[in-house]
């Protein structure tokens, strides 16, 4: 399975964590993880950093996120979005 790469600032990450620790542990606790070992090994941790995902990680985090109130994430989602339609592009 091929890897998308989705870049997160802090703060971001922080939502998408909070919005998977909503679901079911056995569902989430893995790719929670994941991302935990990923955004340690930041050197900055006020840049965007490179997060390595699966599509169905991805269809967890944004399933997740969708969850949570609009106000919350949206604008998150937004950039989402545009970070996968241009995986598409590439």
């Amino acid at each position: 399975m091929s890897a998308l790469t989705l870049s997160l600032r802090a703060d971001q990450g922080a939502l998408v964590i909070e919005a998977l620790a909503e679901l079911p542990f056995k569902t989430v606790f893995d790719l929670i993880g994941r991302l935990n070992r990923q955004a340690n090994a930041a050197a900055d941790a006020d840049a965007a950093h490179a997060y390595s995902v699966s599509l169905p990680d991805l269809q967890l985090i944004v399933g997740a996120l969708r969850l949570l109130p609009y106000h919350r994430v949206h604008l998150l989602m937004d950039a989402l979005e545009q970070q996968v339609a241009g995986m598409g592009e590439a």
